[in-house]
């Protein structure tokens, strides 16, 4: 749609512009990659091998920036159809634009991503977003068949042989489940002493919705690693530990000039509220540092005033959403052997 006349693109305007890589893409045309019809799709595909990558690779850019703005739009047509591009960089960030994608048949595909594909940042993505399908079996939105095969699969990353990487995002993705392993699982990667096992970590307990790991939590709000300490910031916040609050306030009083630790600061403390953090997020709306600032602390203000307090990295997901009767047990397409290789090569071993 173009927004000053208000008259459809044309979409061969679109792919021509697409394909003119000596001249900017106009971000005027970005919105016309939404919802895109088989036909359009097709005749993108066509052409799509003619585009530079770096072209391609910038666009997909671009149109993760615009869903991160409007959730009106959706892309995952065109991001479903490049998860099996030749570029590695082409398929991560086709993988970002699912991030909000609840769609259950998409599920066996991230699976393969996560045990076949040759790329460890495009194994990281895939298993990052298998995290949302873990929520959604905990909130029994999948067959029983379905979650037991997820979360035993990422235990069996985080178990395995993958790059170190691959399995802190598996332990992450882990930090929603009630998988009995996943306890012991996050205590190792916290003991490790290892700065991103460590993140990795208090990222799984913050996930947890388990008040248990409140010490740990607060033990890193003044960890001298600035990862660690902002992941449990973040932490605090979504289990909604009291105990931080008075740290998590002198935090905010040091007036950090890390912008996302500020932020951060204020998003876990609207979690956590009570009666100082009112009065301090008061006192910021006054005189807030920029205009940023001052958006998210109306926001925290909002979330102060609801009665239950969320996370703004959250999707909101609905566990009304029943299974309907059609509804298939879509691990079942996979190989379970794959699933079950590292279980295998432990006994042997």
């Amino acid at each position: 749609m173009n927004k000053e006349s208000g008259e459809p693109i044309p979409f061969s305007s679109v792919l021509s512009a697409l394909q003119n890589a000596s001249v900017p893409f106009p971000a005027r045309y970005l919105r016309s990659f939404s919802d895109l019809p088989p036909a359009n799709l097709k005749v993108l595909l066509n052409c799509w091998p003619s585009i530079p990558a770096r072209r391609k690779v910038s666009l997909l850019e671009d149109l993760e920036a615009v869903l991160e703005e409007d959730t009106l739009v959706n892309f995952d047509n065109l991001a479903r159809a490049l998860l099996a591009d030749p570029d590695p960089h082409v398929r991560t960030c086709a993988l970002r634009l699912l991030w909000e994608c609840e769609e259950k048949s998409i599920l066996p595909i991230l699976v393969d991503i996560s045990i076949k594909d040759e790329d460890e940042t495009t194994r990281e993505t895939a298993i990052s977003l298998l995290g949302k399908f873990v929520l959604l079996g905990e909130l029994d939105s999948l067959k029983d068949s379905a979650k037991e095969g997820l979360n035993q699969h990422l235990v069996n990353i985080v178990r395995g042989k993958d790059k170190t990487r691959v399995k802190q995002r598996a332990l992450e993705s882990l930090g929603y489940s009630s998988h009995p392993a996943v306890p012991d699982l996050i205590r190792n990667a916290y003991q490790t002493n290892d700065l991103h096992w460590v993140t990795s970590a208090i990222c799984a307990m913050g996930r947890s919705a388990d008040d248990a790991w409140g010490p740990q939590v607060v033990a890193m709000l003044t960890s001298p690693e600035p990862e660690i300490q902002f992941e449990a910031i973040r932490a605090a916040g979504e289990l909604e530990l009291s105990t931080a609050r008075e740290p998590l306030l002198a935090l905010l009083e040091e007036e950090t000039e890390d912008e996302e630790m500020r932020l951060a600061l204020i998003w876990a403390l609207s979690q956590i509220g009570g009666d100082a953090v009112r009065e301090k997020l008061n006192e910021l709306l006054e005189n807030p540092s920029n205009e940023d600032e001052a958006e998210w602390l109306e926001k925290a203000m909002e979330n102060l005033d609801i009665s239950t307090p969320g996370d703004m990295n959250l999707l909101d997901f609905s566990p009304g959403d029943e299974e309907d009767d059609e509804e298939e047990d879509f691990l079942g397409d996979l190989e379970l052997d794959d699933f079950n290789a590292e279980d295998e090569e432990e006994e042997d071993e």
